[in-house]
């Protein structure tokens, strides 16, 4: 994948990406990636947006809202 491929893909669904809960950061990290390496067949980041842990009485909940963002050649 080139470069403006992949600029072009970022920003034709920048508002789904938007919508489910890629940031700004997870974007930047994956740009990053490519340009060190731009010949690369796939590049995938992920990063944990929301987490919740209560422990109470001998019990723990624990919640996490991961996100993942890849782009890769596809076929």
């Amino acid at each position: 994948m080139n470069n403006e491929k992949y600029e072009e893909l970022i920003l034709r669904f920048a508002k789904e990406l938007h919508d489910v809960g890629v940031t700004d950061d997870m974007k930047k990290r994956v740009q990053d990636s490519y340009e060190r390496t731009p010949n690369i067949a796939a590049i995938a980041v992920n990063d944990v947006i929301k987490k919740v842990y209560y422990h109470h009485d001998g019990y723990a909940i624990e919640a996490k809202c991961t996100v993942e963002l890849s782009v890769k050649t596809a076929k």
